[in-house]
């Protein structure tokens, strides 16, 4: 198992980041390795809710475990090799914004060995989780305070 934690700061009300942050079908458009979420069952951002996605070959199925918009919001994701990563996230009012915190633990079948610790690296890239911050921080901003948008379904 391998834990780490990253937070961001958005000049927003949780609200805001709320609807952009726990939207499965909005994670393409700041999550980097172009994910194509193939499937939603439930609300998305509610306990039950279960989104599916892709990323190059592999698969990925995430159930949220409980929510409590717009503070918290706690998910477990199964994905390739077996890897299992649950993600406990925080939306905390601060300084006329938000401090999302992000707690994510990975857990990966014995039989893995190096290869498991590989995939969880990847998972896990500091690197990336700040590109991927960076990216809804300035969705979340530029469209702060702006009335939600219609979603089609």
């Amino acid at each position: 198992m391998g834990a780490l934690e990253y937070s961001e700061w958005i000049k927003a009300s949780p609200e805001d980041v709320w609807r952009v942050y726990a939207d499965p079908s909005r994670l393409p458009e700041w999550q980097t390795g172009s994910p194509v979420i193939v499937r939603i069952e439930g609300a998305g951002d509610q306990p039950g809710s279960i989104y599916t996605s892709t990323r190059g070959p592999g698969t990925a199925r995430t159930t949220v475990l409980s929510a409590d918009p717009p503070h918290r919001l706690v998910t477990r994701s199964v994905a390739y090799f077996g890897l299992t990563f649950d993600v406990d996230s925080r939306l905390l009012p601060e300084r006329n914004g938000t401090l999302l915190r992000l707690r994510v633990e990975t857990h990966w079948p014995r039989g893995l060995g190096l290869v498991g610790r590989l995939v969880e690296r990847a998972i896990l890239s500091g690197s990336e989780a700040r590109k991927e911050l960076a990216n809804l921080k300035a969705i979340v901003e530029r469209e702060a305070g702006k009335p939600p948008a219609r979603r089609q379904h």
